[in-house]
């Protein structure tokens, strides 16, 4: 069966193009000019991504955004001519998983999509982890992590990136390794792209963020998960 992605994007140049490109690579898509009837349609049928462009009418990238995670986690692409720090790290904080800034090589869009599908196999040895007395529990195939008692919500960038830090509890992974292993080969070389998502994790985690206990920072070589 074909992947099948949902793109919401105003501009019909950019809508065709690619449309026109994941037709080639072997997609299904959908593909609507407005965030409402984009969300008609997500509410409608499952979708394995989405592409949304940030200032798509009526009620913007944003809000649609916000509330397509009210019920689901599908991995979640803008594709947006906002380039401005703030502006990643808001579309990051609403849940998206990949943030693509216009004008863009459409074969860098085609890596991000098949990086973001890409899932790493579960070892069937590993698919729970425990750290403290409790205190953190992760569920591989339940997607879902326990943090003091209470079950805490990840969007599945953030799952993919905290479970292969567990993996590795206790050694220093290089953040290069950190990436490629956690989204995909296509994100070795781009560093700049972890530091929003430790701090999301950090800031879900950890019960003072500034003072990390779990997500610890190695400068100049990468990370280390664990006391």
């Amino acid at each position: 069966m074909k992947r099948s992605v949902l793109l919401i994007e105003d501009d019909v140049n950019i809508n065709e193009q690619i449309v026109l490109l994941l037709h080639r690579a072997g997609y299904a898509v959908d593909f609507f000019f407005t965030a409402e009837n984009g969300l008609k349609a997500a509410k409608e049928r499952t979708y394995d991504l989405v592409l949304l462009d940030v200032m798509v009418p009526v009620m913007g990238g944003w809000e649609l955004c916000r509330r397509l995670r009210e019920h689901c986690n599908t991995p979640l692409i803008f594709i947006t001519a906002l380039d401005r720090p703030e502006e990643v790290v808001r579309g990051l904080s609403l849940g998206a998983d990949d943030y693509l800034v216009k004008p863009f090589d459409m074969k860098v869009l085609l890596a991000r999509i098949e990086a973001n599908l890409r899932r790493r196999p579960v070892d069937e040895e590993e698919e729970t982890y425990h750290f403290g007395e409790n205190e953190i529990t992760i569920d591989r195939p339940a997607h879902r992590v326990t943090i003091r008692g209470e079950i805490v919500d990840f969007t599945p960038r953030e799952f993919s990136l905290l479970t292969t830090m567990a993996a590795y509890a206790g050694r220093v992974i290089p953040t290069n390794d950190l990436l490629a292993q956690a989204w995909g080969e296509g994100y070795r070389d781009t560093p700049e792209n972890i530091k929003p998502y430790i701090h999301y994790l950090r800031k879900k985690i950890e019960e003072d963020p500034t003072n990390p206990q779990w997500i610890n920072t190695v400068r100049g070589v990468g990370y280390r998960f664990g006391t």
